[in-house]
């Protein structure tokens, strides 16, 4: 099961995860609650229900809509800032148009990723190389995506080694565990579900650690990753237990492990 594997880079000033292998599916069971509106940052009117005549944005309303546009596997291409209303929208100034430009272009925003003006939450957007970048305006919103992803993967996991077994009742990750691996992240962490193995009816699913994070965003695969990674410990699962262990193996200056552990 090559390429079953969580990919985080967060940055905690900036409120923003770049991630590989947590789905919009993720997203959508993980945030607090589904925002009522979205505005599509790459103009995507096929997929869109309404248009914006002041900024001329395509939108998406109602909380069903935006559900089932995040998890249609067939929109690929995927951009997106929530906000409170239309009215909000309409009073939009064209510098504050070009900066919602700017953002679904450069894909980085031009200042600040919340707008006071559109009240919005979170910006979601499908990014080169399979990579999906987050901003969470209450960062603590990952957390939970974060637990979400880990299961579905950990369960994908489970299922592929066997045939004809009831499917593998996953426990929710601690709250202790999810916040020491966002730490980690910080660095660039790789959680290889892909190259975990099962001894004792315990999972031991390899943690690395990004090497050389000026490279941060440039892999183009797994294999890439590998190739600036140190393996540093394991995330592990205790099927009997239904348990949550984070086993840090390596020591590294990076990173102050006893303030983590």
């Amino acid at each position: 099961m090559r390429g079953n594997f969580i990919y985080i880079n967060s940055n905690l000033v900036r409120n923003m995860v770049i991630s590989h292998g947590i789905n919009s599916a993720d997203f959508v069971n993980g945030i607090n609650e589904m925002p009522n509106n979205i505005l599509l940052l790459n103009d995507d009117r096929e997929n869109a229900n309404s248009i914006n005549s002041h900024t001329r944005f395509s939108t998406i309303t109602g909380k069903s809509a935006v559900r089932s546009f995040f998890l249609n596997k067939q929109i690929t291409n995927k951009k997106i800032i929530d906000f409170k209303s239309a009215d909000d929208l309409d009073s939009m100034l064209d510098s504050e148009i070009a900066s919602l430009l700017y953002l679904g272009h450069m894909e980085v925003p031009m200042l600040y990723p919340f707008s006071s003006k559109l009240q919005n939450r979170y910006i979601y957007m499908d990014i080169r190389h399979n990579l999906v970048k987050t901003f969470y305006r209450k960062f603590s919103d990952f957390n939970h995506v974060l637990d979400i992803s880990l299961k579905r993967h950990l369960r994908y996991t489970h299922n592929g080694k066997r045939v004809f077994i009831r499917p593998l009742v996953v426990k929710d990750v601690p709250n202790d565990i999810v916040l020491k691996l966002v730490k980690l992240s910080n660095d660039g962490i790789l959680i290889a579900f892909d190259l975990a193995n099962e001894k004792n009816r315990i999972y031991h699913i390899p943690l690395f650690l990004e090497d050389r994070s000026e490279y941060q965003y440039t892999w183009n695969d797994v294999n890439s990753f590998y190739d600036s990674a140190i393996k540093i410990g394991s995330l592990d699962y205790d099927i009997n237990l239904s348990v949550w262990k984070l086993n840090i193996t390596v020591q590294f200056e990076s990173i102050d492990l006893n303030y983590l552990l």
